[in-house]
């Protein structure tokens, strides 16, 4: 039989020391930033490319972390996302599924509406720190595949108050 170290403690059975922490909850999302400070947030580059963007198309932007300043554009009615360098969206990183998601674009009336779908990927899809198999997007929601976080932007107007270069 073996002895436990004699610094252990002696605990009744039934007593699980273990648990699972939620770290996502820690963390801010873009859903609790104002328009202004999302949009401020670009740069004026940045910027003026969402202005050019067509009123039925996206674009998703990495504000910060792998790959920072990368942008994609959404501009067909369906965009593969995933580490096969035939998707879409090639997002190269152990952390990312084959085929990890797709987003999907459609008509309401004269509204564009993007969704995103989960393709039963290994580490999950999450939108704004929650885990989603499918779900809308709305302008400023936080996309993280992987370790790539990926921030979805429609088109704008207007001006920018002041912006990060």
């Amino acid at each position: 039989m073996v002895t436990p170290p004699s610094d252990t403690p002696n605990l009744p059975n039934g007593i699980d020391l273990t648990s699972t922490l939620h770290l996502s909850a820690l963390r801010s999302v873009p859903d609790f930033l104002t328009e202004t400070s999302l949009l401020d947030s670009l740069t004026n580059e940045e910027f003026n490319i969402l202005k050019d963007l067509a009123s039925d198309s996206a674009m998703f932007i990495a504000l910060s972390g792998a790959g920072k300043g990368a942008r994609f554009l959404l501009d067909s009615d369906l965009v593969s996302i995933g580490r096969d360098p035939k998707s879409g969206i090639f997002l190269d990183d152990v952390t990312v599924s084959r085929k990890h998601c797709q987003v999907t674009r459609s008509k309401n009336g004269p509204k564009t509406e993007f969704a995103i779908e989960d393709l039963k990927s290994l580490n999950g899809t999450y939108i704004n720190a929650i885990s989603k198999t499918q779900t809308s997007l709305s302008h400023g929601d936080e996309v993280q595949v992987g370790k790539y976080r990926l921030t979805f932007l429609r088109p704008v107007s207007g001006t920018q108050v002041s912006s990060v270069e």
